[in-house]
């Protein structure tokens, strides 16, 4: 696989652009961004709930204007996280016919692809160990069944067995992002509903069409809306961190990492796709083929390690009809487990249905509300630069109709910027004091009347 990063300084203004944005995405990145080192240093480091929101929600407004001012969108699609999404339900019935649970009267051996873990119950609790290979002789003379026809009870049970560091016994679709710690006043779960009712309230704003379909995740409305929309734009840009955007095969397509702050390209989607297929994805904790030879594809019952990124580029050179060789070998169902899960292409029909209905709604008009603004603590220099956005003729904060290429002066306002950061470095090296710094940042909003 072959990626190239640039660094972004600027970006050509184009006169019809999509803007994409990872609304989960960002507003993970934008709340994490609190706990760095700096902003410990600037906010403290434990704020109360009312304080963490506000400093987020400025965050996120600040940076739809750094994006605006950036890009210059004629128009901009939000795509949010289902809390329904179809994967879920793949994993789970894939592992509850392939899972294999060996017993006794001690406790359970639950196999699944090349791990095994032993659970045994202690108390009101459950005490898991992992099964290295080698251990395997162990237990395998027990009595077992496929993980579908133990009781339910016994089913629903091991589902939810973790290790002490939070990883399932059984891999259940993202099963571990819940084991991180969340180091935030305000709770998770209203945290992560608010999240998307910020993006409706938003939306209007910037003329935002704010996408959310209940059985379908923010992978499946980014590619949707790629997929639907590239035709009528001049280009499109997805403003995401996640790998998975990288198969998107759509030649007028650019992918803006919003934590690095560049462009990211893949040279060969078709390629990176085939082989996360074959190595998993561990965010989304996805496993790697199981038991599969890295040069041949031939069944390795002693292989004790699922294929890596690096062994799934051999594969894929040895065996370029990858499908054909793992029908042949035995682990059909295992890549079509991950082939269905990561190829976006992939989504079922009543979920891409659904996903359109959602999407062919229209965006809403432009509706600015600054009593909402200083409801969210929005500080007054962001609502005075959104007017300098208007001024500047940005489309995004403009209605419309009135969204000219003919009245738009972006490249004036960048040149302005780029001359007053300049004169801030001189004056930098030249042992201006911080009180001043602070008051060219923190100055009044450009007008266009001074130019």
């Amino acid at each position: 696989m072959e990626f190239k990063s640039k660094p972004l300084k600027s970006y050509p203004f184009k006169n019809n652009r999509l803007l994409v944005i990872d609304w989960a995405s960002l507003s993970y990145h934008q709340l994490w961004s609190m706990k760095t080192k700096s902003s410990k240093k600037q906010l403290g480091s434990v704020l109360p709930e009312d304080d963490e929101m506000i400093v987020w929600r400025a965050k996120m407004f600040n940076r739809m204007l750094d994006y605006i001012r950036l890009f210059n969108p004629m128009d901009i699609i939000l795509c949010l996280e289902g809390k329904k999404a179809w994967r879920k339900q793949v994993v789970k019935d894939y592992y509850t016919k392939y899972a294999e649970v060996y017993y006794d009267s001690i406790g359970y051996y639950v196999c699944s692809d090349n791990y095994a873990y032993r659970v045994t119950k202690v108390g009101d609790t459950f005490g898991v160990a992992k099964i290295s290979p080698k251990e395997r002789p162990v237990f395998e003379s027990l009595k077992h069944r496929p993980l579908g026809k133990l009781p339910q009870q016994t089913q629903d049970m091991l589902w939810g067995v973790k290790t002490l560091s939070g990883t399932p016994v059984l891999p259940s679709y993202k099963g571990k992002r819940g084991a991180s710690p969340w180091e935030f006043s305000v709770d998770k779960k209203y945290w992560q509903a608010y999240k998307d009712e910020y993006a409706m309230e938003l939306a209007p704003f910037f003329r935002a069409k704010a996408v959310k379909c209940d059985i379908a995740e923010g992978d499946d409305m980014i590619y949707a809306a790629v997929k639907k929309y590239s035709g009528d734009y001049d280009d499109v840009i997805v403003i995401t961190r996640d790998s998975d955007m990288s198969q998107i095969d759509v030649k007028n397509l650019k992918i803006f990492n919003h934590t690095s702050e560049n462009f990211v390209e893949c040279l060969y989607p078709q390629k990176y796709l085939d082989a996360k297929v074959l190595s998993g994805d561990t965010s989304d904790n996805i496993r790697g083929m199981a038991y599969v030879d890295a040069k041949t594809g031939e069944y390795k019952p002693t292989k004790a390690n699922a294929v890596s990124e690096k062994e799934a580029v051999t594969l894929l050179e040895n065996c370029p009809n990858i499908y054909a060789v793992a029908q042949a070998n035995g682990w059909g169902e295992q890549y079509m487990r991950n082939r269905t899960l990561i190829d976006l292409s992939m989504v079922p029909r009543n979920v891409s249905e659904a996903i359109d209905v959602v999407m062919d709604k229209p965006a809403p008009e432009l509706a600015i509300d600054w009593n909402k603004t200083n409801e969210w603590g929005i500080p007054e220099s962001k609502v005075d630069y959104y007017r300098t956005l208007q001024q500047f003729g940005f489309f995004a904060v403009l209605k419309r109709e009135n969204a000219n290429p003919e009245s738009f002066k972006g490249e004036q306002l960048v040149q302005k910027e780029a001359d007053m950061n300049q004169k801030l470095l001189d004056d930098m090296a030249t042992g201006l004091d911080f009180e001043s710094v602070e008051g060219i940042f923190n100055g009044p909003a450009f007008d266009i009347g001074m130019l």
